[in-house]
């Protein structure tokens, strides 16, 4: 894998960098951290990074500002898709993929095996397409700037390494990414603890209005378009509320709407036990995700979606057990 991957590196001269729609962190960490390794140690090639806007609290990652936010339809003669394995998941940045000479993907998510693309590295055990970049990279060959955008990655698709997907692999690569001197505590408060006032009252108002499913067992929050206009929020800010919702004492699992267009809900679910793998869920739904967190989205009324959420979180309770309440 490592010999393919650094031979098509080397052989192309024009490359292209492509992530999933609302790239997170560990989408902007891989994507901008091949992105650095090739501008320290290949100037000589012409590299560029396709993704979405992203969220200006990653913008500490080197490179954040060169992101190219338009579609093209250039012809590169290599396209490296990270953090996704499918065309579907590269919204209008597709064209770059089908229009290049060659494609390599770099995926840990279980729902990319049927990746169509030939050249790929996917391993569903890995923390995070961060931890696989890491593996393919020449360690010689890495700087501060790209230890930096891959501890991101890391760090994100782990939960700071409480995700059941954390092994003593993705701790002993975080070490090494930390010898290079990068400003790690600075790099967690950033992306994942400090936030706005605005943010801080939203989450507050979620919080307050969430319901308990299954008797108990999920807690669910909504927020519609019109209250993210009153309190001057965009979807970009309220990416960690779930995550506030899912460290609920008790619950097995969390659930949280936010209103993308009238009457339809961008869905993400989060698991707090081994046995609730909420990938399934939302791959049902035309989604995807992994196994501890995943989204979808979903037309209709927030009450009618948490009723089709919980049927398919009931159809994977342990046998013999029954919503409490």
């Amino acid at each position: 894998m490592k010999q393919e991957f650094l031979g098509m590196l080397e052989e192309a001269e024009t490359i292209c960098i492509l992530g999933h729609t609302n790239p997170d962190g560990d989408c902007l960490g891989a994507t901008l951290g091949l992105y650095n390794y090739i501008r320290r140690n290949y100037p000589e090639k012409e590299a560029s990074v396709y993704l979405m806007e992203a969220s200006r609290k990653f913008s500490y990652l080197p490179g954040f500002d060169e992101i190219l936010h338009r579609p093209s339809e250039r012809k590169y003669q290599l396209a490296f898709i990270l953090d996704c394995a499918g065309p579907e998941r590269l919204g209008d940045f597709h064209i770059l993929a089908e229009n290049a000479e060659e494609v390599y993907v770099v995926d840990h998510h279980k729902t990319s095996l049927s990746s169509p693309f030939l050249h790929r590295t996917i391993l569903p055990d890995a923390s995070s397409s961060c931890e696989l970049l890491y593996e393919l990279l020449d360690k010689e060959k890495l700087d501060r700037g790209v230890a930096s955008c891959l501890y991101t990655g890391i760090i994100h698709d782990t939960g700071v390494f409480k995700y059941s997907a954390t092994s003593p692999r993705t701790m002993e690569i975080a070490g090494k990414l930390m010898s290079y001197g990068i400003d790690f505590s600075n790099i967690i408060d950033d992306s994942f603890y400090l936030r706005s006032y605005a943010q801080q009252q939203v989450r507050a108002r979620v919080l307050m209005e969430s319901v308990l499913l299954l008797g108990g067992r999920v807690i669910a929050g909504v927020l519609r378009r019109k209250e993210m206009r009153f309190y001057g929020v965009n979807q970009k800010e309220i990416d960690g509320i779930v995550s506030d919702l899912r460290e609920t004492r008790g619950m097995d699992g969390a659930v949280f709407l936010y209103e993308v267009a009238d009457r339809v809900f961008k869905v993400s679910l989060r698991s707090s036990r081994s046995w609730l793998d909420v990938s399934e869920i939302c791959a049902f739904f035309g989604g995807g995700g992994h196994k501890m967190a995943a989204g979808c989205c979903l037309p209709g009324e927030p009450e009618e979606i948490l009723e089709k959420l919980s049927r398919e979180i009931e159809k994977q309770l342990p046998k013999g057990e029954r919503s409490r309440g």
